[in-house]
C-alpha cells in the first residue's frame, strides 16, 4: 500500500513528468529511423557525442548505418543505402514524377543525403 502512494506521489512530482517526456521520446521514435536528434534529445547531449554514441552502436552492432537520398524538389526520402558506393547516378522520385513534376530524375550531386541509423534486430535475436 505505502509503495503504490510513494509511485503516485514520484507520479505527479517533477520525476514523473521527467520519465513521462522521456516515455514520449521513446513512443516517438521508429526503430527504422533513429536520427542522432532522437539520441540527442534523449540523453540531453550535445550533437558530436550523441553521432559518437550512435556510431559506437554501429561498431557493437546494435545500429546499422544507413545513408538516406532525400528528393531536392520535394524532401521525400526515395531510398537508402548502406553505403554510398551503392548510390546510383540517377534516381527518380516516385513522388515527383505521380505529381507531374517536370523534373523527377535527379543526379547523384542534386540530391540531400542524410544520415540515420536503423536498430539492428539480429543483435537482439528477434530476426
Amino acid at each position: 500500500m505505502w509503495l503504490v502512494k510513494l509511485f503516485q506521489i514520484i507520479d505527479k512530482s517533477f520525476v514523473g513528468k521527467f520519465i513521462d517526456k522521456r516515455l514520449d521520446l521513446v513512443k516517438a521514435t521508429n526503430p527504422k529511423r533513429i536520427y542522432v536528434e532522437n539520441i540527442r534529445s534523449f540523453y540531453n547531449l550535445t550533437t558530436p557525442v550523441a553521432k559518437i554514441f550512435c556510431e559506437m552502436a554501429v561498431k557493437e552492432n546494435l545500429f546499422k548505418k544507413r545513408i538516406g537520398i532525400e528528393c531536392p524538389k520535394c524532401d521525400k526520402l526515395i531510398a537508402h543505402y548502406t553505403t554510398n558506393d551503392e548510390i546510383p547516378d540517377k534516381i527518380i522520385c516516385d513522388n515527383c514524377q505521380l505529381l507531374e513534376e517536370e523534373r523527377y530524375e535527379f543526379s547523384k550531386a542534386d540530391m540531400n543525403e542524410l544520415i540515420f541509423y536503423q536498430l539492428n534486430k539480429t543483435s537482439y535475436g528477434t530476426a
